[in-house]
């Protein structure tokens, strides 16, 4: 009831607000390349191989590919059903830069499953596959962006071996150009910003 009347309340202002919670995976501590199902298997993708996927849902995501972005996907048979997109470099820093990356870091950018294979696994193995394919071109971390209450996403991240290392919280008023950020760490070394 009180998260439905700030909302409510929020949007007849104009105020806006966001919470994400920032993960960490530095690819020196990732495992080795995960085993599948039988009848599945791995494969890195580029925006192609995504706009002729057969499921819509996959198809819709092919814009993220490009310069500046890494594709790694799960198939069974022929048929694409788990991505991830990864950015990093000047892609990164123009189209989100939410989370400030240094030379040799990575950010996940988006993760899909169709709906028929949700619930076996795919996304955290995608998220190990795609960990040791940004290893093997000597990326040293790479970091994921998740909304607070994505509680799916966030044990995807935690089963993968990914760490939560801080909280970002941006509000933004009308009357006021600049956003409000607070950013709590957790207290990782790795923790930079």
């Amino acid at each position: 009831m009180l998260k439905k009347l700030f909302r409510t309340v929020a949007r007849s202002t104009g105020i806006e607000y966001s919470c994400f919670k920032i993960f960490i995976l530095p690819l020196e501590e990732s495992a080795g390349i995960p085993v599948l199902p039988e009848g599945y298997r791995f494969g890195e993708v580029t925006s192609n191989d995504v706009a002729r996927a057969a499921d819509e849902l996959i198809r819709k995501e092919s814009w993220y590919g490009g310069e500046g972005a890494l594709g790694f996907g799960v198939y069974r048979g022929t048929e694409l059903v788990c991505i991830q997109w990864v950015w990093y470099g000047e892609r990164y820093r123009t189209k989100r830069n939410f989370w400030p990356l240094e030379e040799g870091e990575a950010k996940s950018v988006q993760l899909v499953t169709i709906p028929s294979e949700r619930g076996k696994g795919l996304a955290t193995q995608v998220k190990r596959f795609s960990a040791a394919g940004l290893r093997k071109r000597a990326f040293s971390r790479v970091y994921s962006r998740i909304w607070w209450n994505n509680y799916a996403a966030i044990r995807v991240s935690q089963k993968a071996g990914w760490r939560h290392v801080a909280t970002v919280f941006e509000l933004r008023i009308p009357s006021r150009l600049r956003r409000w950020r607070l950013v709590r760490r957790k207290g990782s070394r790795d923790v930079r910003r």
